[in-house]
């Protein structure tokens, strides 16, 4: 089984369900079964800075599908949850699929590049990342704990709680603001 990376986030609705159900709703459409989760991580919004804060954490999946299999499924589960791709580019959505690494692959298509092009700029990627696998190593020779200690963003990343929001029931922290 090849372990494949996801980044997740939410600003809209009550963003810990949103993030809850969108693993759900992966896990029924993946060919292979989630192995683990961060801790959930309250972060600053990056680019588009007029919108509530972010809760953002990474999932780690053993599956056997190709990449474009995974892409499809992040984006079905994305719109099944009501993200809509309109509005200013790194707006405010409900819920935030990103795949980040399907085992050591490189790959660049017209819809997908793995790793994702922009993880060694994004600290909100790279802690929670760091958190699951620190020592995994990306095709281009740097680990995820590498390239967080070489990260330029310092943009505000704060556990919000442990690994086990994925299991709570009740919600009590919604996507900021």
């Amino acid at each position: 089984m090849t372990q494949v990376f996801v980044g997740l986030g939410s600003n809209q609705g009550d963003s810990r369900a949103l993030l809850r159900d969108a693993l759900v709703r992966l896990q029924a459409r993946a060919t292979g079964h989630l192995a683990a989760v961060s801790s959930l991580y309250r972060t600053e919004p990056l680019g588009y800075t007029c919108q509530p804060d972010f809760l953002n954490a990474v999932a780690l999946f053993h599956g056997a599908d190709e990449p474009g299999n995974w892409l499809d499924s992040l984006l079905a589960v994305e719109g099944e949850l009501g993200r809509l791709r309109e509005g200013p580019r790194w707006g405010p959505r409900p819920v935030d699929l990103d795949l980040l690494a399907v085992g050591t692959r490189s790959l660049e298509t017209p819809h997908l590049t793995l790793p994702h092009p922009r993880i060694q700029e994004r600290r909100f990627v790279l802690v929670p990342w760091a958190e699951l696998a620190p020592d995994f190593l990306l095709p281009y020779g740097l680990s995820v704990s590498r390239l967080l200690r070489l990260c330029p963003d310092e943009g505000a990343v704060a556990r919000a709680s442990g690994p086990e929001w994925v299991a709570e029931r009740s919600t009590s922290e919604g996507g900021g603001g």
